[in-house]
């Protein structure tokens, strides 16, 4: 039954979750987990598969509130999104680790200047507004276009280069401060 079910709108595939059909979970779940797993792997890399299942988890508990008349991928990530924020905050960090933020370098002085440096940034994004923050890492360190972030987030474009805007401004600002 599930290869009948592949071609049907992730909006139909909810109302069918809704109804109990575990078929139909599983098409969105294999629909989705490529481009859920890279982004949990980005933000949250210690904890990406534990947030992944429990993304799905509540997605699927959640489904009667999905509205099928907006797309499904921005409230899915919006659910993996607010996860993530959440376990930031249980870390004793308390930030994000994106992958492939460290030197490469050879040197293990510059090495520890490059963590050291991209530490003080995550400090400094997750310090912004969670749309704020959440627009830097869907840009910088997911690498979507403005476009991709759009349809992502369920937004305009528009909002999305304001929303850019306004953080790196934020950033830039605090980052004088923190380094000067």
């Amino acid at each position: 039954m599930t290869d009948d079910l592949g071609a049907e709108s992730d909006g139909t595939l909810v109302g069918r979750v809704v109804n109990g059909n575990g078929d139909a979970a599983a098409v969105l779940i294999r629909r989705h987990q490529k481009a859920l797993l890279a982004f949990l792997r980005r933000v949250a890399p210690r904890s990406a598969d534990d947030i992944f299942q429990e993304t799905w988890i509540r997605a699927i508990r959640s489904a009667a509130r999905f509205d099928p008349s907006y797309p499904f991928p921005p409230w899915l990530f919006r659910i993996a999104w607010n996860l993530a924020r959440s376990d930031w905050n249980r870390r004793e960090t308390g930030v994000p680790e994106p992958a492939g933020v460290a030197s490469t370098a050879n040197d293990v002085d510059d090495d520890l200047v490059a963590r050291e440096r991209a530490e003080r940034v995550r400090l400094l994004i997750r310090e912004l507004p969670p749309h704020l923050a959440e627009a830097v890492f869907l840009r910088y360190y997911e690498e979507l276009s403005e476009k991709e972030m759009a349809e992502r987030l369920g937004v305009p474009k528009g909002t999305i280069k304001s929303r850019l805007h306004h953080a790196l401004r934020r950033l830039g600002l605090a980052a004088v401060k923190e380094f000067s």
